[in-house]
């Protein structure tokens, strides 16, 4: 009985069910019915609107700028100002056919536009600027998928959105890119568009085209380029961050496999040309370039074309693909601030392999700026030794690296004499100091005692550093340096990726160098430039202007220019730095004409980075010498004070020495540097200093032997601060320096900062 119930119970189910299936279905039949009448409406509408657009004359004006655009063949030309006439004398010319940046398509491979083609549109050679099959189904799987990607574009398609930057999501942008795309084809061949697309495709790393891609990963101008290479760059394309070889080399690998499998379909390679391709190594190197048989610029104009490029596309909001034909097809007049004369003596010397030790494959590498602290302007720049092998490589005048001890004079030193705090004859005690945990220590692991804040800054001892530092306040010393001197590089405190907060504002980072980031030679060179010029800070700057070929000015610079320092301060810091260059750390950059010469030297935590950045009353002048990975360089010594010397003294041979202009309320003594007294005739360590008025010593040295000292700032051992006890220092932060100058064996730590001036005895005349 049950049994049959069970059944009668599943028969009257199926019964019940039926219907429902059958209602489902014909629901299903309808949304499906609806579905296909909107794709059809969709597709009905596109194929109107084109074929409307078409016939009505509908074309973008972009359209037409890009057909132009393309005829346009008008080199840039940049432009110096001569200092005899006046007048702007040609300096270099960018030219479209044999610039690094953009390269015609018979000096490409053919590999390579078969490489765009087989993996971004392998109907490119037959289709009118859209592939009907590819949209279709792009339109398709937007309706019934709800795919919002419209995918389906031509090399045509994506060269207009390079050009016009339109890249917003939605239907009615994909018509107007469909019938600019068909309008394109009819005013450009088929070589012309993948040219302009190969050109303008954005390739990762900052690469705006084929050739530069080419330079940045393979050390090599792109008609050199294997198949293999050729496959890797077009794979890049499609999603630069993913398949970026430096990034993600398995992915990108795997992509470049694909795209030769891509070119064995269609014929454009042999199975044998495949198999050979893909075990090829990709042998990648980034920040090099060699450009073969191609005119080389030098540094000044790779500089001059990242900071034309970057403020047309910041301040005019052109696209990256318009400022990179402005520049190079455009006939852009560019007025540049290079001296041609100091160019070509810093390529002179840095050219030369035998002023720099180290060598080989790997060699340390250097470089240099040198500004004209009047005006701001950079008259030279050099970013790298050796001769240089192509365009737009790596400017290591603009990379950030540890400064060691070449920061005290601006960290330290000048806010220090700047806040009346201290004087060039200020004893400062160099002797053991702790400071909570931290023991800072000098490069020879003596100690000198009281000595004067000139001899301290001589001889780079880090004590005497820290205890004037300790004694400004780093808050006072960050607030000089970012607010006055033009850095931007500092941390105030940041939190980073690895959890841990990071901060410049402690006595290593700014008495001893050890920052967190570091500073450019760039930065470096445009505060020492205060020194010269008054104490004022003048933004540096390559150029001037930009005309385009109309006439238009289209860019000015005007740079930015504010008192950083008293006129005081500033030639008192000249006459410090002037005796580090006579009596201490930098005397080998004594200049042989014998025209004033002051700097500082900076060597840093292991020996990584080496510094001079020097004065004369012509010039600022910043030397950084280093390997691009860092490593120790023990016992390669210090070559940026003897290169810096080799550079000023070849400009100075054709350039009067102006005289640096003494404020009228400087007094100067004869200053005894063992008392800080003025001098008697029994003195015999002595110097010039000098004084505002009304700072300067009134008494005499009393003594045939050194005395106990008068004026000192001794050690300081200060608690916790409750304010800083919310970020300390985290173990293991990158600003461990402990002379970031000269001693690599001292951690860093974020010390307090106070003001508690019972913590320190002070007497004298100060």
């Amino acid at each position: 009985m049950r049994n049959n119930t069970t059944k009668q119970n599943s028969h009257r189910t199926n019964k019940s069910a039926a219907p429902q299936k059958e209602e489902r279905a014909k629901t299903f039949d309808r949304k499906r019915l609806q579905k296909a009448l909107i794709a059809l409406g969709v597709l009905a509408v596109l194929i109107l609107s084109v074929v409307a657009g078409a016939a009505l004359g509908f074309i973008d004006n972009s359209t037409d700028l890009i057909a132009q655009e393309y005829n346009l063949d008008f080199s840039s030309v940049v432009y110096y100002i001569d200092e005899e006439t006046g007048q702007p004398m040609e300096y270099e010319r960018l030219y479209a056919e044999q610039n690094r940046v953009w390269v015609d398509l018979e000096n490409t491979p053919l590999h390579l536009k078969q490489a765009f083609i087989a993996i971004e549109d392998e109907r490119f050679e037959k289709h009118k600027g859209v592939d009907w099959k590819r949209t279709f189904g792009a339109t398709l799987g937007f309706i019934f998928k709800g795919n919002n990607s419209y995918g389906g574009s031509t090399i045509t398609q994506q060269l207009i959105k390079n050009v016009t930057g339109n890249d917003k999501r939605s239907p009615i942008r994909k018509i107007q890119e469909i019938i600019r795309a068909l309008n394109l084809e009819q005013k450009m061949t088929k070589d012309e568009i993948i040219e302009m697309y190969m050109n303008t495709i954005y390739l990762g790393q900052g690469c705006h085209g084929v050739q530069t891609a080419s330079n940045a990963y393979f050390n090599k101008d792109v008609s050199k380029l294997s198949l293999a290479e050729c496959a890797s760059i077009a794979g890049i394309t499609q999603y630069p961050a993913k398949y970026d070889p430096l990034l993600n080399f398995e992915a990108h690998k795997e992509k470049q496999e694909t795209v030769l499998a891509k070119m064995l379909e269609l014929g454009y390679i042999t199975q044998e040309e495949h198999d050979a391709a893909v075990s090829e190594e990709l042998q990648l190197i980034k920040g090099a370039s060699i450009a073969a048989n191609s005119n080389i610029q030098s540094y000044y104009i790779d500089r001059i074309v990242e900071e034309v490029m970057h403020d047309l596309t910041t301040r005019n909001k052109m696209t990256e693909s318009d400022a990179t034909k402005a520049l190079f097809k455009g006939g852009l007049k560019i007025y540049a601030n290079v001296d041609p004369a100091v160019q070509s003596a810093m390529e002179a010397v840095f050219t030369v392999d035998g002023n720099f030790p180290g060598g080989g494959n790997n060699k340390p590498q250097a470089s240099m700026v040198v500004v004209d602290p009047y005006t701001g302007q950079i008259k030279g720049i050099v970013g790298g030794r050796g001769e240089k092998e192509g365009n737009r490589l790596l400017d290591r005048t603009t990379t950030l690296r540890q400064p060691g001890s070449a920061i005290k004079p601006l960290a330290v030193y000048a806010p220090a004499i700047e806040t009346g705090l201290i004087t060039p004859a200020t004893l400062v005690d160099d002797t053991a100091l702790t400071i909570g945990d931290w023991s800072p220590r000098n490069v020879d692991y003596a100690f000198l005692g009281p000595i004067t804040a000139r001899v301290a800054l001589e001889k780079s001892r880090n004590i005497p550093a820290v205890r004037v530092l300790d004694k400004l306040g780093v808050n006072r010393s960050f607030d000089f340096m970012t607010g006055k001197l033009g850095f931007t590089s500092l941390v105030s405190s940041e939190k980073r990726e690895d959890g841990k907060t990071y901060s410049d504002k402690n006595l290593s980072s700014l008495a001893l160098g050890g920052l967190t980031d570091g500073v450019s030679v760039t930065e470096m060179a445009a505060a020492y430039a205060c020194f010269v010029n008054g104490g004022t800070y003048t933004e540096p700057t390559t150029y001037t202007k930009v005309i385009d070929a109309n006439g238009r000015v289209i860019l000015e610079n005007k740079p930015a220019s504010h008192r950083a320092m008293s006129a005081e301060t500033a030639y008192t810091m000249a006459q410090m730095l002037s005796g580090v260059v006579n009596y201490g750390t930098g005397s080998a950059a004594r200049l042989s004409s014998g025209v004033f010469a002051g700097g500082k030297t900076g060597t840093t935590t292991g020996d990584i980075d080496r510094w001079f950045a020097g004065i004369t009353p012509n010039y600022s002048g910043v030397v950084w010498f280093g390997y691009d990975s860092p490593k120790s360089m023990s016992g390669l010594g210090n070559p940026c004070v003897s290169v810096w010397k080799k550079v000023m003294d070849r400009i100075y041979k054709n350039v009067d020495a102006k005289t640096l202009l003494r404020p009228a309320n400087l007094v100067d003594r004869v200053i005894c540097q063992e008392s800080g007294k003025i001098a008697t005739d029994f003195c015999e360590n002595v110097r010039t200093d000098f004084f505002k008025s009304g700072k300067q010593p009134n008494s005499f040295c009393e003594s045939l032997h050194r005395p106990e000292p008068e004026e000192i700032i001794e050690e300081t051992i200060p608690g916790e601060d409750p304010n800083n006890a919310e970020n300390p220092p985290a173990e293991g932060e990158p600003n461990t320096n402990p002379d970031a100058g000269d001693d690599p064996s001292v951690p860093a730590v974020s010390v307090p900062e106070t003001d508690d001036e019972s913590q320190y005895w002070w007497s004298g005349d100060e």
